[in-house]
């Protein structure tokens, strides 16, 4: 059995999956900044990624859906 994770309606769906992969890196983990809060108003609203560019790496980057580009198809 895959482990399921429920969003609230009101946040809307991620653009990316976890552990798909990207130019920057694959996806271990999601944040989400509600409007309205301290964080978002610091820092936009959104989704927010936690990527790492191989799985050799212990170097960790948190970027938004518009800094990430996905692998294209070969």
């Amino acid at each position: 059995m895959k482990p399921t994770i429920s969003i609230p309606q009101h946040w809307g769906y991620p653009r990316f999956p976890l552990e798909q992969r990207t130019q920057q890196g694959i996806i271990l983990g999601l944040y989400y900044y509600p409007s309205g809060t301290e964080l978002a108003e610091q820092f936009d609203d959104g989704w927010r990624y936690v990527l790492m560019p191989n799985k050799n790496s212990d170097e960790i980057s948190y970027l938004k859906k518009d800094q990430i580009q996905p692998l294209t198809p070969e």
